[in-house]
């Protein structure tokens, strides 16, 4: 997948001209008011019912789902089609088609059509699963919250604080929500604390979505959380002096329409090129610290288990051409789970991810 120019590290953007405008109602809004909803009907459920409980409704929810939020339906199935292939979706590339690394290239298989909404269908589901479970959070128990998914690979996470090492886990928008990742950490005793956009209210946000950060704001409550947005970096150097867990989200894409800062670099990504921020990244190699990814597994339509992994970081330098190629590398681990479940990535909901990703050029794609 790495390109052949990887360790360039200027591009250029496309402007776009496109206008978002404000609304008291956003498309998404029936997953955040079936959330609001279940989080009444909570109160009433015996709590050593509320897990069982969280696992039903979401499998009843998902082809509801499916059938009344046809913004969210198209958006999945436009976004998983336009990042099936090498380049644009309209270079030829069937409905359906994945490019899957091999040896340096690419090898395509076919989902076909019913794979695709299959594909749908998962991601709403796990997309529901996650409203839910963080609307519960506050009312679940420690022992209800270790419950909520099987996490295997915890011994390469204690083995690093076991050596007196701080750890940076790279934690994607990939299947579980990232603060259910650390809510989960938190409840098994793991020094935890995560970066994330969670403590301020976006100007646009529309009456259901503020309803839903509010809840993300209390979860705050139970373990610590940093917002980017104000200045982390000396909180993050707490966490890593203090010998702690960082949990951040490395595959954050940065819009293409955002000005360029100097800590963002390029890297290749199923046939796409990402912009991706690498503060945590640089303050993390300061501090010899251990890396471990945590991405999600699913077996079958129900059964979902987190997996932790240890990594190795292929460079020891801070320059942006030996960040590239970390996090290239980092990318390479997400691109490998995109492929064999897409139904977990859960940025196929995003409106904007086209934005986020820029097709490579012809004559840089991986031979």
């Amino acid at each position: 997948m790495t390109s052949g120019r990887q360790n360039q590290v200027a591009w250029q953007r496309q402007p776009h001209n496109r206008v978002r405008r404000l609304r008291l109602v956003s498309p998404c809004d029936v997953t955040y008011a079936l959330a609001a909803l279940f989080l009444s009907g909570m109160q009433l459920i015996p709590p050593s019912l509320r897990v069982c409980v969280i696992n039903r409704v979401c499998e009843s929810l998902s082809g509801f789902l499916y059938t009344v939020n046809a913004h969210s339906t198209r958006t999945i199935r436009q976004n998983l089609k336009a990042v099936s292939g090498r380049g644009s979706p309209s270079d030829g590339i069937a409905d359906g088609v994945v490019a899957a690394p091999r040896d340096g290239g690419y090898e395509r298989f076919n989902r076909g059509a019913d794979g695709v909404e299959r594909d749908v269908r998962r991601l709403l589901s796990m997309t529901i699963w996650n409203s839910l479970v963080i609307h519960a959070l506050p009312a679940l128990t420690k022992q209800q919250i270790v419950n909520l998914v099987p996490v295997d690979g915890l011994s390469c996470l204690d083995d690093h604080l076991a050596a007196g090492r701080p750890v940076l886990v790279w934690c994607y928008h990939f299947g579980v929500h990232h603060l259910i990742v650390a809510a989960l950490l938190h409840a098994r005793g793991y020094p935890i604390h995560v970066v994330a956009h969670a403590l301020h209210m976006p100007a646009g946000a529309s009456v259901f979505q503020r309803f839903y950060l509010r809840r993300l704001q209390r979860i705050s409550g139970q373990f610590p959380m940093i917002d980017p947005q104000e200045g982390p970096e000396r909180t993050m150097l707490d966490v890593f002096r203090s010998k702690q867990c960082l949990c951040i989200t490395p595959d954050y894409m940065i819009p293409e329409a955002q000005p360029r800062s100097a800590f963002e670099v390029p890297v290749d990504f199923l046939g796409h090129r990402a912009c991706l921020h690498t503060g945590g990244l640089r303050l993390a190699k300061r501090f010899h610290a251990g890396v471990v990814t945590i991405l999600s597994v699913q077996q079958d339509d129900h059964e979902r288990r987190l997996i932790v992994e240890p990594f190795d970081l292929p460079t020891v330098g801070f320059t942006p051409v030996e960040l590239q190629r970390d996090l290239q590398m980092c990318m390479q681990r997400l691109e490998a789970q995109v492929l064999a479940y897409p139904c977990l990535w859960w940025d196929l909901k995003r409106d904007d991810l086209l934005e986020r990703l820029e097709v490579i050029p012809c004559d840089d794609q991986p031979a």
